[in-house]
Parts: C-alpha cells; structure tokens; sequence
C-alpha cells in the first residue's frame, strides 16, 4: 500500500493510513531541549493522541535521552522515520 505524505510545515507531515489520520512531527527534545526526535500521532478531528517516538534526528549530547525506547535507536533522517512508523502502525494493526 503506498503512502502519500502531505507536508503541512517544515517539521510536520500528514499521511492517511489503513483510514486513520496520522501526524508525524519534529520537535526539540532532550536534554535542556537541545536535541530533536520525530514524533507519532493518531489525528481525531483536531485532537491528537501520541503514539510513539519514531526517532531523533538531533542529538542532545547526552546519549540522547530516551533514544533506546525509540523505533529507530540511532540518529536518522526524518525521511527515514516515514518509512518506520509506516512498519510500526502495521505491528499495532
């Protein structure tokens, strides 16, 4: 099933999937927020509901705090994290 990916801001992209509304965003995280990691939401109306953290893009020199717990537990691209939680929306259905 191919993906289309709408970008809506340069840190943020909108994608359909499976009939669910998706968000993935790019946000400062870390510590003292220096680092940045892409994040998964499920869209309801204008509401969002977090999901999971797909992968940091950014370190936070600190081992980047929370990495491990990520679906991609090294720095990426955030390309590559559309890819990723495309597979970790398939795992949860």
């Amino acid at each position: 099933m191919s993906v289309k990916f709408n970008q809506i801001a340069p840190n943020e992209v909108r994608f359909d999937y499976k009939g669910i509304k998706f968000l993935l965003v790019e946000r400062d995280r870390g510590v003292y927020g220096i680092g940045r990691a892409v994040q998964l939401y499920q869209m309801n109306g204008l509401e969002k509901a977090h999901i999971k953290e797909i992968g940091w893009t950014k370190s936070d020199n600190h081992s980047c705090s929370g990495m491990e717990d990520a679906c991609i537990t090294r720095l990426t691209t955030f390309d590559a994290c559309k890819d990723a939680a495309v597979k970790y929306i398939d795992s949860l259905l």
